[in-house]
């Protein structure tokens, strides 16, 4: 008995330390930071700092704030890496009318191959509607393009895929018209699709995809295992803009009365275009969801090619990173897990659902693309300091009846809980408030406190295997009030959370945070400004 509790504390514990990010930054990693923190105060210095050429990551680590400026990347092996998803904003509210461009008016631009962004808000501001009002908030142009945990916030032409392959994962795209549009080859993963309606537009286009192969290799849109929500509006699809479009959505869940029931349609003047273009679904769903009323020309495809096989077949772009989400495996099934129960940070983190978009902007019809865009950047020397890769997975997989206790006495457990300079996820002095374990473990565990930390989990196996009644109580108890004033840094819950495990919501009190969501089930409880559960 002795034996099969012990085996249940260690796979808790086992548990809890796999649950906080395996991240950290190398050595050489850039900062930038609005508040003078940093090496740099804008996200444009710091690349402009970067060599131009390199053959492995070069990282730049952007803190919280809200960086009004138009950033410019045509050097390859480049990754940002944002403090927060909804805290760090890249902004800025340039148009076609502006710059005479639908494409160089983006808020970001990536020219450039190897390039990687994680837990950043791109946001293009610009009004709309209006004449020319194309105001992209994210430019993608070039090869091996991995994006993770981001939001994209525009109206009209939201995220431009021009050229080249490129991975979205756990993203948040909202836009009007045309929000995914362009002429290169993108696999969209675990994805949210919001539609707003703004300035009386109340019809959008999910995508206009400009692929001119028609041996449909090189161009085209592939939105898998993903989500599309909807304030309200009606939409469509896609739009043909090109010769051979080419869109297939793969096992996605649409709010089935919100779209219209034709599907697609085609851009004045475009109307051949439906006799060479392969558009259609596969094996979607949601509510009140079916394909009645497709136009004859869309597809019922008997099947989908995975992300891998889309983008060529090597996905080791996304996976050999130095910095590792929220997840890179391409054959992930459940789009919603569950939210995390009894204070256990979840595991795997997918992008907020069904955000409430901001009020204040606007997009217009009809875009032209972007003309003589610049090849991206090539391949050259190796930049000298190379960073190092991210720390080991724990590989004992929870199998932990056999567990050396000596080999992990050994491990340098002050090391861990001073790394203060380079860990992304903050100061990490949580495991001496932890289980009181105040000194570094020795070889012998029986002299580390083991038997309080023991009995301590033992009260918490007891207190959570609680009869039905009493479990009934809890359900009845009343939601926890949370106010602005009250979610503030509380520096002892931080070192014991996972940070950014689910994010704040609207009726958990957290108005001011962008790309949030609501319980699934449960209570929203707020534990600090990083860190919500539902229980």
């Amino acid at each position: 008995m002795k034996s099969y509790i012990l085996t249940i504390i260690v796979g808790l514990f086992i548990q809890y330390i796999n649950a906080f990010p395996q991240n950290q930054l190398p050595s050489n990693a850039i900062i930038v930071a609005k508040d003078g923190s940093g090496k740099f105060n804008s996200v444009q210095a710091a690349v402009n700092s970067l060599s131009n050429s390199a053959n492995s990551e070069r990282v730049i680590y952007i803190k919280n704030g809200t960086y009004n400026e138009q950033v410019t990347i045509q050097k390859d092996f480049v990754t940002l890496i944002g403090e927060n998803k909804d805290k760090v904003i890249i902004t800025n509210n340039l148009n076609n009318a502006k710059t005479g461009s639908s494409s160089e008016c983006a808020t970001v631009k990536a020219k450039c191959n190897n390039f990687k962004a994680f837990d950043i808000t791109f946001e293009n501001t610009a009004p709309f509607p209006g004449n020319n009002a194309q105001a992209p908030a994210f430019y993608s142009y070039g090869n091996k393009h991995y994006i993770e945990n981001c939001n994209f916030l525009s109206y009209q032409d939201t995220l431009l895929s021009y050229h080249g392959t490129q991975y979205f994962k756990n993203c948040f795209i909202r836009g009007l018209t045309d929000f995914i549009w362009g002429f290169g080859r993108a696999a969209f993963e675990n994805c949210n699709l919001h539609v707003v309606s703004k300035g009386g537009k109340n019809t959008g286009y999910l995508t206009a995809n400009g692929n001119e192969d028609g041996n449909f290799r090189e161009g085209g849109f592939l939105i898998t295992n993903s989500k599309v929500t909807t304030d309200g509006a009606n939409f469509y699809l896609g739009r043909l803009w090109k010769k051979n479009c080419y869109v297939i959505f793969d096992k996605t869940e649409f709010p089935g009365d919100k779209i219209v029931k034709e599907g697609w349609l085609t851009f004045t003047g475009n109307d051949n275009y439906k006799n060479t273009s392969k558009v259609g679904e596969y094996q979607c769903k949601g509510n009140n969801y079916n394909m009645n009323g497709r136009v004859p020309w869309s597809t019922k495809f008997d099947s989908a090619p995975s992300v891998a096989s889309f983008l060529g077949g090597d996905l080791s772009f996304a996976t050999s990173t130095v910095y590792k989400g929220s997840g890179s495996s391409s054959n992930t099934t459940n789009n919603n897990p569950a939210p995390a129960q009894n204070n256990t940070p979840a595991q795997n983190n997918t992008p907020a659902q069904n955000n409430t978009p901001a009020q204040n902007n606007t997009p217009a019809q009809n875009n032209t693309p972007a003309q003589n865009n610049p090849a991206p950047a090539q391949n050259n020397a190796p930049v000298t300091n190379n960073p190092a890769p991210a720390p080991a997975p724990n590989t004992n997989n929870g199998n932990n009846n056999g567990f050396n206790w000596n080999s992990w006495g050994n491990f340098n457990w002050n090391n861990w809980g001073n790394n203060n300079n380079n860990n992304i996820w903050g100061n990490n002095n949580w495991w001496n408030n932890w289980a009181n374990n105040n000194k570094a473990p020795t070889n012998n565990a029986a002299n580390n406190n083991w038997n309080n930390w023991g009995g301590n989990w033992g009260g918490f196996w007891k207190r959570n295997n609680k009869s039905s009644e009493k479990k009934e109580i809890k359900k009845e108890e009343k939601p926890v009030e949370v106010t602005k004033e009250s979610i503030k840094k509380d520096t002892k819950k931080i070192d014991k959370v996972k940070r950014e495990c689910l994010p704040l919501h609207a009726q958990c009190g957290g108005n001011d945070y962008k790309g949030s969501t609501c319980c699934m089930q449960g209570i929203c409880t707020v534990i600090n400004e990083w860190y919500s559960i539902c229980i």
